[in-house]
């Protein structure tokens, strides 16, 4: 390790006064970090302005600090975010729920029906707003905001209390440091240049990870205009297979016909009151258990408080300690009580906005 003297990233004045670009500097904060991600895989988890300097040799040289928290994209893991960026953009929700997959976002064996519908639908108002130059959901109103996830509520309910009871979907550590990594070059970058705008910059990189899709941008435009035109190996195979595919249907229905076959029929209606069931059963348990445990405890301080028998007042410290024990375990169970009729309301809450 060496000491390297220079100056802090946010440090505007000392920046202007040492001469250095701005514009330049923040333009190489973002290259150096899409440069470790997209070319090297191997990146600073933690580039914020305590961790990042520079000086002012060759226009305004970087200088990162604390090296302890570093972390490393797969290939495989690259590949998946290349599907995902072309899902998303062919409006394709099958190869969206595929990458997310490879790349262990999406649990594997997840109820994929559900959650390509939901992907479908937020992918056709990407795909609206860039084609018709519409405005993002977040530079709308907050009423209008509102409005959109209301709608989307209506049209999506089912599906988002199938999806949101499953919880099919993780976030791996490795993109949580990404996307603050993200934020914090997002806030370095426009503190020293108003017009720096990352996704530009980002542009030239992206391009080597479309390269990782095929090994060429070439192979994969030309794999998308086969798939388009329906060229595939795989279109070609689906044709000539079709025959075989049909009596193959043919025989499941006929088994289905005679009772050889069973569907296992998912209704939400049924899953929903069967939580809120649960919930309900829950509470009255936690206050059966608090109404039991302080009537012990007052019996016990009852009888500890009557006179009898000397070997009856030996035994008194006995029962104080079980009627202590009583009382404080009737008040860790009564305390759950309001608890759980709060989440059964906030349940309650949840069914009724996907009606």
């Amino acid at each position: 390790m060496e000491f390297v003297s220079g100056i802090k990233i946010n440090d505007v004045a000392r920046i202007d006064a040492a001469g250095i670009d701005r514009k330049l500097l923040a333009k190489r904060s973002a290259e150096s970090y899409l440069t470790q991600l997209c070319r090297h895989g191997f990146f600073h988890c933690d580039p914020h302005p305590g961790n990042l300097a520079c000086d002012a040799e060759e226009g305004g040289r970087l200088i990162y600090y604390d090296f302890g928290m570093m972390d490393e994209l797969k290939t495989p893991v690259k590949t998946g975010l290349v599907n995902l960026i072309f899902g998303i953009y062919e409006n394709n929700a099958k190869e969206v729920c595929d990458a997310l997959e490879d790349i262990e976002v999406l649990k594997k064996g997840a109820d994929r029906v559900s959650v390509e519908k939901i992907a479908r639908t937020f992918l056709s108002d990407f795909v609206d707003t860039v084609n018709n130059d519409k405005q993002w959901v977040s530079q709308l109103s907050k009423e209008e905001q509102r409005e959109i996830r209301r709608r989307r509520r209506v049209q999506l309910g089912a599906d988002l209390f199938s999806v949101g009871s499953d919880v099919p979907f993780r976030f791996p550590p490795t993109f949580t440091f990404v996307f603050r990594a993200f934020t914090s070059l997002d806030g370095i970058g426009k503190g020293l240049d108003p017009a720096y705008d990352l996704t530009k910059l980002a542009q030239p990189y992206l391009k080597e990870l479309i390269d990782l899709k095929d090994g060429s941008a070439f192979v994969t435009a030309l794999k998308t205009w086969g798939k388009r035109l329906g060229w595939r190996p795989v279109d070609i195979s689906n044709v000539v297979q079709s025959p075989r595919k049909v009596a193959y249907l043919e025989d499941v229905v006929t088994k289905l016909e005679q009772g050889d076959l069973k569907l296992r029929v998912r209704v939400l209606e049924s899953e929903r009151s069967f939580q809120r069931m649960d919930a309900m059963q829950t509470t009255m348990a936690y206050a059966a258990g608090a109404s039991t445990f302080l009537n012990v405890g007052l019996l016990m301080t009852l009888l500890g408080s009557l006179n009898g028998h000397p070997s009856w007042q030996a035994s008194k410290s006995t029962v104080a300690l079980i009627s202590k024990i009583s009382l404080l375990l009737a008040g860790i169970f009564g305390a759950q009580v309001p608890v759980r009729v709060l989440q059964l309301k906030a349940l309650d809450k949840k069914f009724e906005n996907f009606k």
